[in-house]
């Protein structure tokens, strides 16, 4: 049996042990608090994401499997620096230090432009400082950027993930330095006069935590577990 359906005969199981215990539980309950309790499940269902069918489900997850064995090679820092990335920025708490494809390939430098999703080739890597590793940086993340219409949810139209799994998010007045710098704390004519590039709206960007787990989610935009 595949894990995607160890995973549906677990959840399957489960949901059939809850409502037995649940049938034998409302044989004691009253009937107050039993409708207490249907108001509660109904409030909760009107609130839910949007659905996510299996198909997607399995899609998602082949496409994070894809990106990982791509980029397993960038657990070492040198392989990236050598395929043309370069750190911008500072390290953030939650976030790392992203690791930009600045250079080479251009299969890379597509994915700056492209409405489409290339998994097996992210924009952005993302790392994080850990002193036990030969380069100090170990391996955290990827980051995809997507060219995409704004959608009336505030996400971009026909996303490569689905909306109810991943959230895109875009920066706006961006400084971005010779040296990979950046301020978010300029207008445009500061940002030119300091010798940087101006950036008013960025693409659409993700993170996927492939290489350390998230515990608020593969695709959240932060990472508590990242310091």
């Amino acid at each position: 049996m595949d894990k995607i359906n160890v995973i549906a005969a677990f959840l399957l199981a489960s949901t059939f042990c809850v409502g037995m215990r649940a049938q034998d539980q409302a044989q004691q309950t009253s009937p107050d608090v039993m409708n207490f309790v249907m108001d509660m499940a109904m409030d909760h269902d009107s609130h839910l994401i949007p659905p996510v069918t299996l198909a997607e489900l399995e899609s998602t997850a082949s496409q994070l499997e894809s990106a990982k064995r791509a980029t397993e090679k960038y657990k070492d820092l040198h392989v990236a620096e050598a395929d043309g990335y370069r750190a911008i920025g500072p390290a953030i708490p939650g976030m790392g230090v992203h690791y930009v494809r600045v250079a080479g390939d251009q299969r890379f430098r597509a994915g700056f432009r492209s409405s489409e999703l290339d998994v097996e080739h992210p924009a952005i890597l993302l790392y994080e400082k850990d002193p036990s590793s030969p380069a100090g940086y170990s391996l955290i993340g990827v980051s995809y950027l997507i060219n995409a219409e704004a959608d009336a949810d505030g996400q971009p139209k026909n996303p490569p993930f689905p909306k109810s799994l991943a959230h895109w998010h875009r920066h706006s007045n961006i400084c971005l330095f010779p040296d990979r710098s950046v301020k978010g704390s300029l207008t445009a004519d500061q940002c030119n006069s300091e010798g940087g590039r101006f950036i008013a709206l960025t693409q659409w960007m993700i993170h996927a935590w492939i290489w350390k787990d998230s515990p608020t989610g593969v695709f959240s935009p932060t990472n508590p577990n990242v310091q």
